[in-house]
């Protein structure tokens, strides 16, 4: 895909018609968060997904459970499933990005960076785009520096670096993400793993 030649559109087209689909990046958070609740079944979560993906959701009941796990993987293809690039390695095995926590300096970020209001965007910024330009900020926006800390080495005391060690470690612990398992990336992951799982059932 050619993402400067290639025309969006929002139709995914099936036997039983067009479904409008909105893979907006509010939308792919909320279903990150969906992914990492316990008290749903897998299927459970795959209907609640189309729900909120697809606009002309009333159209899902012509469709067997079967076939919704299956709309949900081509939707995940089309609309979500972005290209991975090589992991760059890092010097900490943490977490250094949470969407979810880290909301307000992605808010930020955006705003220093591109003029771009993401609560005004809700429901219109795709993922795929909101991904771009994430991924595009700059090394002085805040998202971007405090997942610099995170990744930060601790140096080994020489004698004189007593200040400079104490004031790495007060920014990590200030910016430091609560332990609950994984990182912004982890909820979808988890959404992957369980369709491509249940595909081969």
């Amino acid at each position: 895909m050619n993402v400067i030649t290639e025309i969006p559109n929002n139709i995914l087209y099936t036997e039983k018609g067009k479904l409008k689909i909105n893979a907006s990046f509010d939308v792919v958070l909320e279903i990150q968060k969906l992914y990492t609740e316990d008290e749903l079944t897998d299927y459970e979560k795959v209907c609640a997904s189309l729900e909120m993906l697809v606009i002309n959701h009333w159209n899902l009941r012509l469709f067997s459970p079967e076939r919704k796990i299956e709309l949900l993987n081509e939707i995940t293809k089309k609309f979500i499933k972005v290209k991975r690039r090589p992991d760059v390695k890092r010097k900490s095995s943490c977490p250094i990005l949470d969407f979810e926590e880290d909301s307000d300096y992605i808010y930020a970020s955006f705003m220093q960076e591109y003029g771009i209001d993401l609560i005004d965007q809700q429901g219109k910024l795709s993922w795929k785009k909101f991904l771009w330009l994430f991924n595009g900020l700059g090394s002085d926006t805040k998202i971007k520096q405090v997942m610099r800390i995170r990744d930060m080495d601790i140096p080994k005391y020489n004698g004189k670096n007593m200040e400079q060690i104490q004031e790495i470690q007060e920014l990590k612990s200030y910016y430091a993400l609560p332990i609950k398992g994984g990182g912004g990336q982890t909820g979808l992951d988890l959404l992957f793993s369980t369709l491509e799982g249940m595909a081969k059932h």
